[in-house]
């Protein structure tokens, strides 16, 4: 009997010891995720974590009149806010209104469409009162390369006009490292040129040169922003100004959003002392 109980003694120590060596493995092979969860990024920032392109269609929004933004994207509020922050208590992260045909004339932050209403765009339609004019779409976006700085951006998006009208519209382009500074970017622009005004008319096919008569899209490509020195884990912020003038309102939007990082190794500056 003392021979059989030393035994399962024996088994039953191996097997805790073997079960304790399994849960210090699968704690092991956590730690990185855990390390991952508690950086920032399970809070959703739009990780750049290498050259591929991070893009944005707006497509999940579906066709719903109240759907939300994708993750870590705003709409400035109030409507008509000139100098909009990403951290404002104010600002939107759902829309209030939907389109993909008919006339729709309330001001609002619109879940555009095209006629199979299958593709989206995130955009505005305002009027003199409720829904001034500018409102400005903004995104949050992170490095999140473990070893490398972020150096440049190179961004395309399409500006997509679902009503034509009277009322002048142009679309300003912005980045910031703090998301309340705001630096502008020329190449990143659409002139009111651009968007001829005309005759208050709908059109849900977003193709064709935008003219008096044309809704119409415009392809924005190769922004590049550059002159970043962005550290793992450090922020950058987009923002696209839409100016509406305020009644009369051009109906646009944003789709089709690529933003392409690129990286190089953060230098290492050694001092005197550590040559000595």
């Amino acid at each position: 009997m003392t021979r059989t109980s030393t035994t399962s003694q024996l088994l039953h120590s191996s097997m805790m010891s073997g079960n304790c060596s399994l849960r210090f493995l699968l704690l092991f092979m956590l730690l990185p995720l855990a390390a991952m969860f508690f950086s920032g990024n399970a809070y959703g920032q739009i990780g750049l974590p290498n050259t591929t392109a991070v893009t944005e269609n707006f497509d999940a929004m579906g066709v719903s009149a109240t759907a939300s933004l994708p993750t870590n994207w705003k709409i400035s509020g109030p409507a008509g806010t000139a100098s909009p922050t990403w951290a404002a208590a104010g600002n939107f992260t759902v829309v209030n209104q939907q389109a993909s045909s008919g006339s729709p004339a309330g001001g609002g932050r619109y879940n555009w469409g095209t006629s199979a209403a299958t593709d989206r765009a995130l955009g505005i339609l305002t009027n003199s009162s409720t829904v001034p004019s500018p409102n400005s779409i903004m995104a949050f976006y992170r490095n999140t390369s473990t070893t490398s700085n972020l150096t440049s951006l190179t961004i395309a998006y399409d500006l997509e006009r679902y009503r034509i009208n009277t009322a002048a519209a142009s679309v300003q382009f912005y980045y910031s490292t703090d998301g309340s500074t705001w630096i502008a970017v020329a190449a990143g622009d659409i002139a009111p040129a651009s968007l001829p005004t005309g005759t208050s008319a709908y059109d849900y096919t977003t193709t064709g040169t935008p003219s008096t008569s044309v809704a119409g899209k415009i392809s924005k490509a190769g922004i590049s922003i550059t002159g970043l020195n962005i550290a793992a884990n450090g922020n950058i912020y987009l923002r696209w100004n839409l100016n509406t003038t305020g009644a009369n309102s051009q109906g646009i939007g944003i789709d089709n959003v690529s933003v392409v990082a690129a990286f190089a190794n953060p230098s290492i500056v050694l001092s005197d002392n550590a040559l000595s």
